[in-house]
């Protein structure tokens, strides 16, 4: 006979164990997500050296704006070549530099050295004009030298009158300016009276007027065939410019 009790076994049944769910990072998917990130983390590492570096070449003069963006994406500004302000260099030349400058201004002193250099190497390749923007706001005797340069132009001695003016910034009085004058050969009462009619203002405003319309807010600016280049930089840096447009 079978008893009414309930038949037991020997062993339990095991409980069946789920496996354990992995982390996010572990799957497919989570793996991809890393990959991804580390490839964003060095190149964002890389873009920030990048413009690091890129600002501090700007800032020592070693590069300037216009050599980080093509030509093509900065566009072309007009040389601003003129026929009756003092130049030097071949009119066919390839390279033509205009220089928006001011007698007083400290940093037209210091590139003048760097443009003298230029014109040594590269002078039977450029084409260099001279462009007058006296600042008066902070120079008050720069327009006076401005005219006294034209007045000089008028005698065929610009430069060397140019020159005077920057060897001696500290003092362009009237007086010292007729003094000037005399030191470099200009006949006086010639000089005196153009000097004294400031006949050449209206030409002055001319230059000044062209500076403005093409972006000039400070001195020296000088355009390479069209290309702004702001303050007094080493000569490598305008080099690079003028080799290449000499190689186009």
């Amino acid at each position: 006979m079978y008893s009414d009790e309930t038949q037991t076994t020997d062993f339990e049944t095991p409980k069946t164990s789920r496996p354990k769910a992995k982390k996010w990072f572990q799957r497919w998917w989570g793996r991809l997500i890393l990959v991804f990130l580390a490839i964003f983390l060095i190149i964002a590492a890389a873009l920030i050296f990048y413009v690091a570096k890129t600002i501090s070449l700007v800032k020592s003069g070693e590069l300037t704006p216009q050599e980080i963006f093509p030509r093509s994406l900065t566009g072309d500004l007009p040389t601003l070549a003129t026929d009756d302000d003092p130049n030097w260099g071949p009119k066919e030349a390839k390279v033509v530099m205009v220089e928006f400058s001011d007698f007083q201004c400290p940093f037209c002193k210091e590139v003048k050295p760097v443009l003298e250099q230029i014109r040594r190497d590269y002078g039977d390749k450029v084409r260099f004009i001279y462009r007058d923007f006296p600042i008066t706001e902070t120079h008050p005797e720069a327009l006076l030298a401005a005219v006294a340069a034209n007045c000089a132009h008028e005698q065929g001695k610009f430069w060397e009158m140019h020159d005077k003016i920057f060897d001696n910034q500290d003092n362009l009085s009237e007086a010292s300016l007729k003094t000037y004058a005399v030191q470099i050969g200009l006949n006086n009462i010639q000089f005196g009276t153009c000097l004294k009619s400031q006949k050449y203002l209206p030409e002055i405003e001319d230059d000044m007027k062209a500076g403005y319309a093409a972006g000039v807010e400070a001195t020296p600016t000088i355009f390479i065939n069209g290309v702004k280049v702001r303050g007094a930089l080493p000569l490598a840096t305008y080099e690079r410019i003028i080799i290449s447009e000499l190689s186009r």
